[in-house]
């Protein structure tokens, strides 16, 4: 029999599961940080609960995080609360489309933020048109020019052409020329991997996740480390994501962003597992019994918020849990929640759900029943032990194209693969959505065709890696 284990951390709480292979819940723990090894004690604590339960058994490890800890003396304004102790990199930004400077790259951030991550940005020629054309040609000089300026002085550098989430051919290209010139030391991120048609919001998404790249490695490398001395060195560490979906590790160090609000996120998912119900609503309390805020579920998952989302005061079109908060009544909470009239279902949740239950002297209007699940302190850890990982892709296309269908077959395939470096398992992948949504005031028909693919966390992996380590140590000698 193999497991599953969850973590989820806030600033001063942690909560843990182990479920099965049949996603039963096995053992849970909701627990106040004190030690100074406080992830190594939860881990501890956790295994020590599930009766009959060895690391050698463990299979998957995921991490649930609340906020992106770097950004915590500026915080996210999405209502969610913990960073990670580092630094942020020292930024390059490359913008590829010289026609575009009415709004220089950077210009909406606030001056403090800028200044701790900037280190230089550029315009330059290139980009696509929304047809997938060339905007203009790559200037491949300016980008040599700009390389040799900025070597030796910063740590990630962030690439964004004009739609080049309908073609990323000159992002790419980019790439190629600056990997060449700073050497392979340098991350270089590229926006089309972020998605969303917006250059300003995709740009600065972009940079923001190159900024946290450093902090990310560091916390990835602590929390592996972790989990292996605890003898679960064979387990896949996977992270929680904003929607709640999670990721291998190597991919969420070039994605932090989307770890955003993770424990939110997985305390819907916990909630869906706990109680089987899809459509609801998640009330998240706080550790003193009170409410904090609401969240719908939808299929099991928490609905996302819309539009964009200001990050350290920067804005992004990063879509993060959507939370009502709890500020007064709870039915206004629960009003602001829903995006339908009727009544539904209020699965209360948190490190509070026991106290909160409690102060409820009736059912509030709008929900059919109020549910305080067994283990809904832990949700959270259950919600990131039984995600899946997804995937993503998206492209614009004319109604009109010869080539419509065959473009279909690989927007999906690309979902799939995108899913697959996110840590799903290969031979378990499939797609779950695809839509097709039309784009108002072109001179032709147009759609964006979105598909998403999700299947279970991958497994082996890092017990082959393992071997083969073992293998060539003993080569060595």
């Amino acid at each position: 029999m193999t497991y599953r284990l969850g973590v989820a951390l806030t600033a001063d709480r942690a909560a843990g599961a182990i479920v099965d292979g049949d996603s039963r819940v096995v053992a849970t723990i909701n627990r106040e940080l004190t030690t100074i090894n406080a992830l190594g004690y939860v881990l501890d604590e956790i295994l020590a609960e599930a009766d009959g339960v060895t690391p050698a058994q463990i299979e998957h490890v995921t991490f649930a995080l609340s906020d992106l800890q770097a950004l915590t003396e500026l915080p996210a304004q999405t209502g969610h609360g913990r960073g990670w102790p580092g630094r942020l990199a020292r930024v390059a930004a490359v913008r590829l489309g010289a026609a575009t400077t009415s709004v220089p790259p950077l210009a909406l951030w606030p001056a403090e933020m800028r200044d701790r991550v900037a280190v230089a940005s550029t315009c330059l020629s290139g980009g696509a048109m929304l047809d997938g054309s060339d905007y203009e040609p790559l200037d491949i000089d300016g980008l040599l020019t700009f390389a040799r300026r900025i070597t030796g002085t910063v740590g990630a550098v962030a690439i964004t052409g004009v739609f080049s989430s309908v073609t990323p051919r000159h992002e790419l290209a980019a790439a190629d020329v600056l990997r060449e010139e700073l050497g392979a030391a340098t991350a270089i991120l590229l926006s089309h991997e972020f998605g969303g048609l917006g250059l300003i919001e995709r740009e600065n998404a972009t940079v923001l996740q190159a900024a946290l790249t450093v902090p990310a490695a560091e916390e990835a490398s602590h929390l592996l480390a972790t989990v292996t001395q605890r003898g679960m060195q064979c387990a896949e560490v996977f992270l929680a994501r904003s929607d709640g979906t999670i990721a291998t590790l190597d991919h969420a160090v070039t994605h932090p962003l989307s770890l955003l609000g993770g424990t939110d996120a997985t305390s819907a998912v916990g909630a869906a597992l706990l109680t089987g119900h899809q459509e609801a609503l998640v009330g998240l309390t706080n550790v003193d019994g009170t409410g904090r805020a609401i969240c719908a579920l939808t299929g099991g998952m928490p609905r996302m918020t819309m539009g964009h989302t200001d990050v350290g005061g920067v804005p992004t079109g990063l879509s993060v849990p959507a939370l009502a908060p709890v500020d007064g009544l709870i039915e206004d909470a629960l009003d602001r929640a829903k995006d339908a009239p009727g009544d539904l279902p209020l699965v209360i949740v948190g490190p509070g759900a026991r106290e909160y239950v409690k102060s409820l002297t009736h059912k509030p209007l709008g929900t059919s029943e109020v549910c305080y699940p067994k283990g809904a302190e832990a949700a959270a850890a259950v919600g990131a032990a039984v995600a899946p990982v997804c995937g993503e892709a998206s492209r614009i296309v004319p109604l009109n194209s010869p080539k419509l269908d065959e473009i279909r077959i690989s927007v999906r395939e690309a979902a799939r693969a995108s899913a697959m470096r996110a840590g799903a398992d290969p031979t378990a992948v499939a797609v779950i959505s695809a839509e097709e949504k039309p784009l108002a005031y072109l001179s032709q028909p147009t759609v964006v065709m979105r598909v998403r693919a999700a299947g279970p966390p991958r497994v082996g992996w890092m017990a082959a890696k393992t071997r083969m380590v073992a293998s060539s140590r003993e080569d060595r000698k």
